[in-house]
């Protein structure tokens, strides 16, 4: 467990690293480059985390709390959207 949560605190030293370069860029192109980089950033701290989740099953087989942890997961891309929405003037998913 010890390895997975460093992988993953450094996947969440990475998006704060990619979120602030992106907000300090100047230059648009560069910006939208580092939003692209910083949404490719949160799907791979999504799939380590679950992975980090590993199998928890429940008594009657399904995993448990995957159902809640797919909604925190879209939730948090929705946020992210909102985000890099607001940085690129752009229209986030689902909100069109």
């Amino acid at each position: 467990m010890g390895d997975q949560m460093l992988r993953l605190g450094a996947r969440i030293a990475e998006i704060e690293a990619l979120y602030g370069c992106a907000v300090d860029e100047r230059d648009g192109r560069a910006a939208r480059r580092l939003l692209a980089e910083l949404a490719r950033a949160g799907e791979l701290l999504a799939e380590e985390a679950e992975r980090a989740a590993g199998p928890a099953r429940r008594a009657g087989g399904t995993r448990a709390g995957r159902a809640r942890l797919r909604r925190r997961i879209a939730g948090t891309q929705r946020t992210a959207d909102r985000i890099i929405a607001v940085f690129t003037q752009s229209q986030p998913r689902g909100l069109a």
